[in-house]
């Protein structure tokens, strides 16, 4: 018998049995906390891509942009970059499915997703916090400074802003496990491929269109999978099953 709280005994089995129920739990909460990033991850990025004022190379031109519409950039960037927070949780989601099946997808495609994440996100909250300001600044020589961080951020932020097309690589590469591991509907995974594909050629093109095209396709190809992980008992959690595939008798 061992002691348990408040003086009480517990003998072996129901101590086994708690601790069961506890990793239970555990496991529980990371299914939830994935499944719902899968879910909102993409959502909130396609609110922050439909809020985005227009984009233009010319860098005067752009400060007009901004300065007539600093709230919306703000709010717009404030969206993506919360949405790279949850996007972190959606990739070790999908990272998840695939860790038995095709784990070469998994670790690598998720690594590189990873990257990209926090290239976005860094990108996102430099303009939340810096841009807006600049916009909304009454200071004669506010577009002189923005012209300047903007030639600054076309030749000493290439590193960063490339590797922001890594979000999209490494999708586009779990994608493909997905599809080849048969443990998401095969639709959500060519989806997610695809939305993830005109997602990274909206990139550097600034084309509101294919950027809200390229989101809304991820968020039909990752949304039903986030449903699916959240429906998931613990045991299917654990051993993504292939779909389609009979259960064991």
């Amino acid at each position: 018998m061992f002691a348990g709280i408040n003086g009480k005994t517990l003998d072996p089995k129901a101590k086994g049995e708690i601790v069961v129920s506890t990793l239970s739990r555990s496991k529980r909460l990371r299914k939830a906390i994935c499944g719902s990033c899968l879910i909102a991850a993409p959502a909130l990025l396609l609110v922050g891509g439909l809020l985005h004022p227009e984009e233009t190379a010319d860098a005067a031109r752009q400060y007009e942009i901004i300065s007539s519409n600093a709230d919306r950039w703000e709010l717009a960037h404030w969206f993506i970059a919360a949405s790279m927070l949850l996007m972190v949780g959606a990739v070790l989601g999908l990272a998840h499915q695939l860790h038995e099946r095709r784990p070469a997808e998994g670790i690598l495609g998720g690594a590189v997703a990873l990257v990209g994440v926090l290239a976005l996100f860094a990108v996102a909250a430099a303009e939340t916090v810096v841009i807006p300001e600049l916009g909304r600044s009454s200071e004669a020589d506010a577009a002189a400074l923005y012209e300047r961080i903007f030639a600054f951020g076309s030749t000493r932020w290439t590193v960063l802003l490339l590797a922001v097309l890594l979000l999209p690589v490494g999708l586009i590469s779990m994608s493909y496990g997905l599809y080849r591991a048969r443990v998401a509907p095969m639709w959500a995974a060519v989806a997610l491929g695809l939305g993830a594909l005109v997602f990274g050629v909206a990139l550097p093109t600034g084309s509101a269109v294919v950027f809200a095209i390229g989101l809304g396709a991820m968020v039909v190809g990752m949304a039903p999978i986030g449903w699916k992980v959240l429906g998931e008992t613990d045991e299917q959690w654990e051993h993504p099953p292939r779909l389609g595939a009979r259960p064991a008798t």
